[in-house]
């Protein structure tokens, strides 16, 4: 009987973590997008160093987004899966490409 219980709650926690990255996947992608795009203009248009550009960043963010800068692009990783990457060109800026 212990073991159909923990069965159950054990799927019920497997179905409402994948409902809730399923509901929060696009809100993620969307906060990689920014903090490449964002970090990219800091460092490449703006010529600041990535440190300096990691506080325009929300706390939030700061501690959730990985970041990542190449020699024109910036790459962002949001809870290790959602990624973004943003390029820059010097006659149209930074772009999101990813």
């Amino acid at each position: 009987m212990r073991k159909r219980i923990a069965l159950a709650v054990a799927a019920l926690l497997v179905i409402g973590g994948g409902f809730a990255f399923a509901h929060f996947a696009p809100l993620g992608r969307i906060g990689a997008g920014y903090a490449a795009e964002q970090t990219c203009a800091c460092v490449f248009v703006s010529g600041r160093a990535l440190d300096s550009c990691r506080g325009d960043l929300d706390p939030l963010a700061q501690r959730l987004v990985s970041i990542d800068v190449g020699k024109d692009e910036v790459r962002a990783r949001a809870a290790g899966v959602l990624r973004a990457r943003a390029r820059f060109d010097a006659a149209t800026g930074c772009t999101l490409v990813e």
